[in-house]
């Protein structure tokens, strides 16, 4: 009977093996100190070269993990550059800040649009913008989410998101009012109005 070992080369096991050390060092620091700076770094490191269909970061937010995707944004917004972190999209092309949205995790949004506003640019493979997944999500659940996106960014962003067509042909207030999220319908009628 043999046993399947994968075979690295000594370069690949020289670098896997000197990351583990880097790791070890960092979570002994962590450990001592209460500073999970260093830890956030090595782990961004390794994070950013994931080529996973569903990026960690992604499936952290996804999956309520608010506290740790948290703590892994603000090490990624302090140490630049991101690493293409903030932009690694799932099978279904979501982003972190669109998987934030989708979710409903303002305290995701926020710091991700105080640093990184051209991000808002990003879409879904439905074409779906920031405002269109906020807009889906039932239940006038994400008012508060809405009006702090609303507060950070600049007219001409806002307009954007507002006016932009997903690929059924709908903006975000379509899509609230598909959802019976008229609250939301509100918000973007003052805001255009305004």
């Amino acid at each position: 009977m043999s046993m399947f070992t994968p075979s690295l080369s000594l370069e690949s096991y020289s670098r896997l093996d000197k990351y583990l050390n880097q790791l070890r060092d960092a979570l002994a620091i962590f450990l001592r100190t209460n500073d999970p700076s260093r830890l956030f770094r090595r782990t961004r490191v390794l994070l950013s070269d994931c080529n996973e269909n569903q990026p960690p970061l992604n499936d952290a937010i996804e999956h309520g993990h608010t506290h740790l995707a948290l703590s892994l944004i603000e090490q990624i917004m302090d140490m630049p550059p991101s690493n293409g972190l903030l932009e690694k999209a799932n099978e279904n092309g979501e982003t972190p800040l669109l998987v934030a949205a989708k979710c409903n995790e303002w305290k995701l949004i926020k710091p991700i649009l105080e640093k990184r506003c051209e991000l808002t640019k990003q879409k879904d493979k439905d074409e779906n913008n920031l405002l269109h997944l906020l807009a889906s999500v039932q239940q006038n659940k994400a008012k508060e989410t809405i009006e702090t996106v609303l507060l950070l960014l600049d007219d001409r962003m806002i307009e954007f998101l507002i006016s932009g067509l997903n690929q059924t042909q709908q903006i975000p207030e379509q899509v609230a009012e598909q959802n019976g999220n008229f609250e939301y319908i509100d918000l973007f009628n003052r805001k255009i109005n305004s």
